[in-house]
């Protein structure tokens, strides 16, 4: 009888200790989110680590750690997190995200933050972030087109994203194509009214000189946002 229930025995043993790591993974994991919103920044990295001490797969703590790291200033060790998580999951999109922003704003390598973000968008098209992420980093090389084309993707995803509207109004200025800039804010406002379209079109009717039309811009913006109306309005008065 001992021997036709062994195997049972065992197979039940393995599952039980199986099922006990699972759960205190998902515990040091928590605790770890824990600590984090509390900026409790060391007793977060410590629980992450018990996290993947039980589970060394585990890509998620990789990216909390990363980021921890980054927020207190270690760079490196943010690089060598989210890499390690890349490494174990190379479409966790969230990573690739994350080392984009890093080398963007921290390392302010562009080439690099490139190189991520575009691994990360032909994963998820959808995400408005990594699109204006990329027309970000475009306007800082002063590559305007491809600002233009990527800001204008992310407003397909969500036209009332106003970080990407401010990314187009940049490099509409920064290209000199203002009558182009128009017709972009034109579509968006047909798809929803968003004070920025206004605000950019009332500025590139500006520098083509056409005040009647950046006056129109001017009350339609005062309805929405009279504090932008006012900014346009200097810009405005400001015409020869």
């Amino acid at each position: 009888m001992l021997k036709q229930l062994l195997p049972f025995l065992i197979a039940l043993l393995f599952f039980s200790t199986a099922h006990s790591q699972v759960k205190n993974v998902t515990f040091y994991f928590k605790t770890g989110i824990q600590f984090r919103n509390t900026d409790k920044f060391t007793e977060a990295l410590d629980a992450f680590n018990k996290a993947i001490s039980l589970n060394k797969y585990f890509d998620s703590a990789y990216v909390e750690m990363g980021n921890i790291f980054l927020k207190i200033g270690n760079t490196d060790n943010a690089i060598t997190a989210y890499k390690i998580a890349i490494s174990i999951n190379s479409k966790y999109t969230e990573a690739l995200i994350a080392m984009g922003k890093l080398y963007r704003d921290t390392k302010q390598n562009f080439d690099s933050s490139i190189f991520y973000y575009t691994k990360a968008v032909a994963i998820d098209t959808r995400n408005k972030d990594i699109w204006y992420g990329l027309a970000w980093v475009y306007n800082a090389k002063k590559e305007y087109d491809n600002a233009i084309n990527f800001a204008a993707k992310a407003l397909e995803v969500d036209n009332t994203y106003k970080p990407a509207y401010n990314e187009l109004g940049h490099a509409y200025r920064g290209s000199q194509k203002f009558t182009e800039g128009i017709e972009q804010f034109k579509k968006n406002l047909a798809v929803s009214e968003v004070d920025l379209a206004y605000l950019y079109s009332g500025f590139c009717y500006t520098e083509l000189k056409d005040k009647a039309s950046a006056m129109e811009m001017h009350e339609k913006l005062n309805k929405i946002n009279e504090k932008m109306a006012n900014a346009l309005k200097k810009k405005i008065d400001a015409m020869q």
